[in-house]
């Protein structure tokens, strides 16, 4: 398969896996996304889910040479973007789980879409973010520029998508589309670290926090007063009771997520 799930603990490890092509996305690796992305939705199980790329490079964009036959007129267009991305970003940006992106090397078009869909995106300092895609003739979907233009604001999205400028790690990370940039030697450790902390914290407590940021973006920054008291559930929940009685005990809490 082209696109890799593994499960370490409560760990689910997922890697775009076509090095040949340094990991170029085709029809049948969003189709998995999606697929992988779904089964992972409902695997209670999962705290935590890495995405990277095989060999050295993250992901090279979508992979162009199918697009004479997936993306060749209107209706083929539409449904390439509509039906066969849209649904994978989607799975991605919308799964429970807090979705880690481990960014090396060639992190370009669809690549950065993927990326821009996780929740946190730790880069190499010499890692290649961009989207260039006017070189080849073509603008990013509506609906696929939306979480960019969210995530980093419309003039570095300019900078991105009109002048097709390709950014280092350390220029991603200071205008916000990495949260860490960090030495190639380093990356792992740091992802690995993040990892353990978002594991060792309350699933429940992980799960709001990133439905409360998505729903807050997707609301425009404002929140209704049934999303107002829903908030409110944790105080119900065992993580909740489990986290208070383990801070006055001194002692790791025990989180199960319920």
């Amino acid at each position: 398969m082209p696109v890799l799930l593994t499960k370490t603990g409560s760990v689910a490890d997922v890697t775009l896996d076509s090095p040949g092509k340094l990991n170029a996305i085709s029809v049948a690796m969003w189709r998995e996304l999606a697929s992988l992305f779904g089964d992972i939705a409902r695997d209670a199980n999962i705290r935590c889910v890495i995405v990277r790329g095989a060999g050295s490079n993250f992901a090279a964009g979508a992979d162009i040479s199918e697009f004479a036959s997936v993306r060749h007129d209107q209706p083929s267009g539409r449904q390439f973007h509509l039906q066969i991305i849209g649904p994978a970003i989607e799975a991605i940006r919308t799964v429970p789980q807090p979705v880690v992106a481990a960014i090396e090397g060639f992190c370009i078009g669809g690549g950065l879409e993927i990326a821009v869909a996780c929740d946190l995106r730790i880069a190499t300092a010499d890692a290649k973010l961009g989207a260039p895609v006017g070189k080849v003739g073509f603008p990013f979907a509506l609906p696929e520029m939306l979480p960019l233009v969210a995530l980093v604001g419309p003039g570095v999205a300019s900078d991105l998508l009109l002048a097709g400028r390709v950014l280092t790690g350390i220029e991603a990370q200071a205008c916000g589309l990495v949260q860490r940039a960090v030495p190639r030697d380093d990356h792992a450790r740091v992802v690995s670290e993040i990892v353990s902390a978002i594991v060792a914290g309350s699933p429940v407590a992980a799960r709001q926090n990133k439905a409360q940021i998505r729903s807050l973006l997707d609301g425009g920054l404002a929140y209704t007063q049934a999303q107002l008291d829903a908030s409110f559930g944790f105080l119900d929940s065992a993580d909740y009771k489990e986290g208070i009685a383990a801070f006055l005990a001194k002692r790791p809490p025990r989180f199960t997520g319920k």
